[in-house]
């Protein structure tokens, strides 16, 4: 009896063995699945950070041009402004020149009537 409880022991400490070698080796499984899981998503959350950097330096590329285009493009309207405000200015001379001849030859033709009214009253 004692060679079979000796058995029975033998055996059972060779499934507890069993077991725990069984076990060891989910676990470490499991530890290594976990490890690649983590690799996989750390790896993907990379990715889209990486994306978004990407997206963001560009945008700001992007805006920089933008806000150096609206600079150029606001002195040159500026530009333009002066030039119209200048070219009015100038036809508004005109007009003046053009009124102080018409006052001018007015006045001329008033004189050549009086000296002509002067000159046959003699």
């Amino acid at each position: 009896m004692s060679d079979s409880l000796s058995q029975l022991l033998k055996n059972h400490n060779q499934q507890q063995a069993e077991v725990k070698r069984q076990n060891e080796q989910l676990k470490k499984n499991a530890v290594q699945s976990t490890n690649e899981l983590t690799d996989s998503l750390t790896e993907y959350v990379n990715e889209g950070v990486t994306e978004i950097f990407s997206k963001q330096k560009e945008l700001e590329q992007l805006s920089r041009k933008l806000a150096n285009q609206t600079t150029r493009y606001a002195n040159q309207t500026q530009q333009w402004l002066t030039l119209v405000d200048s070219f009015n200015m100038s036809l508004k001379e005109l007009g003046d020149i053009r009124n102080w001849a018409e006052v001018m030859e007015h006045d001329m033709k008033t004189v050549m009537t009086t000296l002509e009214f002067v000159h046959q009253g003699k």
